[in-house]
């Protein structure tokens, strides 16, 4: 008996770590009545479950079922087939979506695009978006980290364990950009460490996408191929990425407050907190800015408003308040402890050319 026990467990323990890297897919084609056919495989006792949400079903409708090997459906850790079989209805274009749950293993989802002819014949290719997104950083000064999840209702990022908040898809295929600008794809297996540097940073990244294939990649002191210029890039987008995700029609505080550069209006996100409201106060203001270090332009307010410094890791076109009573908009990047006022919406390149290589002047209106 101890023996059977100790065999089943075993066994499911197996199953588990089989299916820790990725649920087995395939797809099918039955020609006699032009069904297109997805199978994953799974497990009983804390495999993945599915289910399949289609974007349009007037154009194609699905129907699923499990497929067993006989006898063995009471049996946990027994192999199964989830099938899920398309027909088409009328020509068009849509996407179906596969989810994957499992107590045990982390989230899996696939997005097909569907196909219907005007042979009512289905055909469905693998999309390849973010599924999961992890990341982790430490160094000098500490890092958030950020952890993005697509599920049904959309995309949704927790930062630092935090609980998650919803954000938009515009941000995630703005990582997407960079992971393929910058051929991040390429980092998948990287694991390499400089034990001779004593200070710097570490990093870990793990990503999951739509189509099956992922990254996983860690360094400590050793990084992979233009690991800075990606990592810069999706910092950019990964610290801002919930500053304008909400869109509300109640006015906020900080509504209203222009930002204008040498007589240039430029769009800004202001934070909502005590300093951009005390700076509001003390509206119109102009300000003679000085250019310092290569990436940043500081002003001198004239007089201090209420502060609360964060050590921060700064990038191109934040604006912050430093010791109370200047002002400082970057056109690269810094670290050092400031409170966040807002964000200039520009590339950087825009802002390299609005405040790199000479002193400028600012002006903030209501």
């Amino acid at each position: 008996m101890k023996k059977s026990i100790l065999f089943l467990v075993s066994f499911v323990f197996l199953c588990a770590s089989m299916f820790l890297a990725h649920a087995e897919e395939r797809i099918d084609r039955d020609t006699e009545d032009e069904q297109a056919v997805l199978r994953f495989s799974s497990f009983a006792g804390g495999g993945y479950e599915y289910t399949v949400e289609i974007d349009d079903p007037s154009i194609v409708s699905c129907e699923t079922k499990y497929e067993y090997e006989p006898h063995a459906e009471e049996i946990d850790g027994a192999s199964f087939d989830f099938v899920a079989e398309f027909t088409g209805l009328i020509p068009g274009s849509t996407k179906a979506r596969v989810y994957g749950r499992s107590p045990i293993l982390e989230n899996e989802d696939s997005i097909y695009a569907v196909k219907v002819d005007d042979s009512l014949h289905v055909s469905l290719t693998p999309v390849r978006m973010i599924s999961s997104f992890s990341l982790y950083r430490n160094g000098e000064i500490r890092y958030d980290s950020y952890q993005l999840s697509l599920d049904k209702d959309g995309y949704t990022v927790s930062i630092d364990e935090e609980p998650a908040q919803p954000i938009r898809t515009e941000s995630v295929e703005a990582l997407m950009n960079v992971i393929d600008t910058y051929n991040v794809i390429s980092w998948n297996g990287f694991d390499e460490s400089n034990d001779y540097v004593l200070d710097g940073e570490g990093f870990w990244l793990d990503i999951s996408f739509t189509d099956g294939t992922s990254i996983s990649a860690q360094g400590d002191n050793a990084f992979p191929e233009r690991y800075f210029d990606a990592m810069g890039a999706m910092w950019d987008i990964l610290t801002h990425i919930t500053e304008t995700e909400t869109e509300t029609e109640t006015e906020t505080e900080a509504d209203g407050m222009k930002l204008f550069i040498d007589g240039t209006q430029v769009p800004v996100t202001w934070e909502e907190n005590d300093s951009v409201k005390e700076l509001k106060k003390i509206l119109p203001l102009t300000v003679q800015m000085s250019t310092y270090g290569g990436f940043e332009q500081v002003g001198n307010l004239g007089q201090s408003i209420v502060r609360d410094d964060k050590q921060t890791k700064t990038a191109a076109g934040d604006i912050v308040l430093y010791s109370g009573d200047q002002i400082v908009i970057f056109y690269g990047s810094n670290s050092w402890a400031y409170t966040r006022l807002g964000h200039v919406d520009l590339p950087r390149s825009d802002l390299e050319r609005l405040l790199g290589g000479r002193d400028v002047e600012i002006m903030i209106t209501e």
